[in-house]
């Protein structure tokens, strides 16, 4: 829930006002008979004698930054001061910033003294401090060491201007800030609002509030619902309410790091960036991934799962904060449908869904007239879940409901046993990673197995076996759609792939997978390093994946070992034996069909064929028999199953006792 914010009662402004007072007089003492200046001054320092003026701006100077460091949370400019790790040298100079933005007073001054400009440059801001005293190699380097530029306070463009010409121009952010408000904008157009606290919030949003106030210093990056996760900022920053700034339209505004500190700073309250965009700029990070200079913090992010935090050591912490808890879920489910534990943890595994989803399942089957008033069954909500959810769009995949049995695949004994593997941690990923706690650190809640072997041994087929089993539609990506020659955009397109099958609401499949997944090269060339930049984005990506991926190759040598470690199983697919050829022949010979003497046992033991091939000299010898008699005889299966011999170049083998 948004709302804007009450206005709070004026904070005391006994600081800032000595500070502005402090510039009026160090500008008065070069001009005594200014009256605008003298009014500003007066309050504090009646007398209009030089000296007297001289020796109250030493002494105040003094009191001001005692107060300044007793007390910095006290009022905007101490938090503002301590946060950006203001000197003395600074706080004069920004004061001469802020002077005549505050005071029209002060402007009409300072536009006398610039020529007509409402701003000082940093040359005459310097001789006005120190005339022609000071050493021109200590300011030069008290000016490089300035964070003025660099902490959101004095436009960052002027830092590119020669030293002594930059102008004094304090950012809106600053200047709402030293009154403890929001500015109408910060940075390039991103726009602030608050957000304010449910007045009941659920356990899930709790529990997520508890680990972001646990990150301070790190980057945390809230992936999933946005409203939810501006709840738990809102959770976090307690009653006051947390305050969001939201992307402007253009895609290329740069982060606001450090302004988002300043209104931080100048407000108190918890400040978050919320983003449509996949990556963002980083500030710049030390070798402990923690960011350099306190203004240049990084402060939590709102954005789309596959979002990455783009610089040099730059360290993101994923929190995700999807549609709705599944251990909340697991708990509508049960009292929706009278579930056991088991079977609501499940369907809570698909947490793409809300908790409106168990009370709508459970409606629509108590009308169907096939189950009535008795209890459903797991496999019947799973299909009700399947079509109240509607299919996700994607343009570089091709979705499809899968039609393929478990029963139909015919695999060895130790391969099946790996494959019921990876679909029990899917249906059992609830129980062991949340309730058991077992989740791995870092690592996005997925499933992921790599299957490998010859072409035609049922890489596919197992796939789609899976996906019917787990009544999960099935995404079989378009290697043509998402491999670009366009620097960029084949991570693009893999973001956009990853993010559809995201909470586990779909099978993402892979064929051919070492096209992708390839091993990275030393770089010799430009194609070499965006190839490998390709590469090690998948493995970024891999890390935060949250969903079922599987990835079929022939390769196995071809797919970068880096990736080995992230598959959940890796699984080999051997050519089949007699055995495994028998079941597949008695799979795919149309039944009744058969010539007389014709036995799936003598096929098996005579052809060494793959699943693939034995399905293809089937479909061709039945073709053959269909624009026949109608019946498949063994010169027809011989024809077939020759040919299949020679699309692999293979010679065909002769009858057992005779010639070929």
């Amino acid at each position: 829930m948004s709302a804007v914010r009450p206005v709070p009662p004026a904070p005391p402004l006994a600081l800032l006002d000595r500070w502005l007072a402090l510039a009026a007089g160090r500008l008065l003492l070069r001009r005594p008979e200014d009256a605008g200046l003298r009014r500003l001054v007066t309050a504090y320092q009646p007398a209009a004698d030089p000296r007297a003026l001289a020796e109250w701006i030493a002494a105040a100077s003094v009191g001001l930054f005692a107060a300044l460091a007793d007390h910095p949370e006290r009022e905007p400019l101490g938090r503002i001061s301590a946060g950006c790790g203001l000197s003395g040298f600074d706080l004069d100079l920004l004061a001469f910033a802020v002077l005549p933005c505050l005071s029209e007073d002060g402007a009409a001054t300072v536009a006398e003294l610039s020529g007509g400009a409402r701003r000082l440059t940093l040359g005459l801001a310097l001789k006005l401090l120190f005339g022609d005293a000071a050493d021109p190699v200590a300011v030069r380097a008290a000016v490089r060491a300035s964070p003025l530029w660099s902490s959101g306070l004095i436009h960052p463009g002027e830092a590119a201007r020669p030293t002594l010409e930059r102008r004094l121009d304090p950012t809106e952010s600053l200047l709402a800030g030293l009154d403890g408000a929001v500015p109408a904008q910060v940075g390039e157009g991103w726009r602030p609002r608050w957000v304010q606290p449910q007045p009941r919030p659920t356990e899930s949003i709790r529990r997520a509030a508890e680990r972001l106030a646990a990150q301070p210093g790190i980057c945390v990056h809230l992936a999933g619902q946005p409203e939810r996760a501006e709840q738990v900022l809102a959770v976090v920053a307690g009653a006051a309410g947390a305050l969001v700034l939201d992307a402007p339209d253009d895609p290329q505004a740069a982060p606001p790091w450090a302004e988002a500190q300043v209104v931080r700073l100048g407000t108190g309250a918890l400040v978050a960036l919320r983003t449509d965009a996949l990556q963002l700029a980083a500030p710049w990070f030390g070798a402990d991934g923690r960011p350099v200079g306190g203004a240049a913090a990084p402060l939590p992010i709102i954005a789309p799962a596959t979002f990455i935090l783009r610089g040099p050591q730059a360290r993101l912490v994923r929190l995700e904060v999807g549609a709705n808890d599944p251990l909340e879920l697991s708990d509508a489910w049960r009292a929706a449908l009278g579930l056991d534990q088991a079977d609501a943890d499940e369907l809570a595994g698909r947490n793409w869904l809300d908790t409106d989803a168990p009370r709508l399942v459970a409606a629509a089957l108590l009308a169907a007239p096939a189950t009535g008033a008795r209890a459903a069954g797991l496999e019947e909500v799973l299909a009700e879940v399947a079509s109240l959810t509607p299919p996700r769009a994607l343009r570089l995949a091709t979705r499809r409901t899968p039609q393929v049995p478990w029963g139909r695949l015919v695999v060895p004994v130790e391969t099946r046993t790996r494959l019921a593997d990876l679909v029990r941690r899917v249906r059992r990923r609830v129980t062991v990673q949340l309730r058991w706690g077992m989740a791995a650190g870092g690592r996005g809640r997925s499933v992921i197995g790599l299957l490998h072997g010859d072409s035609g041994t049922g890489k596919t087929l197992a796939a789609e076996a899976m996906a019917t089993r787990l009544q999960l539609p099935m995404l079989a990506v378009d290697l043509s759609l998402v491999v670009s020659k366009y620097i960029g955009e084949t991570e693009k397109n893999l973001a956009e792939l990853f993010a559809a099958a995201e909470g586990f609401a779909a099978l993402l499949f892979f064929d051919e997978a070492d096209a992708l997944f390839g091993r990275r090269t030393n770089v010799q060339d430009a194609h070499d390093r965006y190839a490998n930049i390709e590469v090690n984005y998948l493995l970024q990506r891999l890390e935060a994946f949250e969903g079922c991926a599987i990835l079929a190759t022939n390769l196995l040598q071809g797919v970068d070992e880096a990736f080995l470690r992230r598959f959940d199983q890796v699984i080999h697919f051997p050519r089949p034996g007699v055995a495994e050829r028998l079941h597949i022949w008695r799979g795919h010979l149309p039944q009744g069909r058969v010539a007389p003497g014709v036995t799936e046992e003598q096929l098996a033991l005579r052809f060494e064929l793959t699943g693939g091939e034995i399905r293809n000299a089937a479909i061709g010898a039945a073709f053959a028999a269909a624009d026949g008699d109608g019946v498949v005889t063994g010169a027809l299966l011989e024809a077939a199953v020759a040919e299949e011999f020679n699309k692999k170049g293979r010679p065909f083998p002769g009858r057992p006792g005779g010639a070929g």
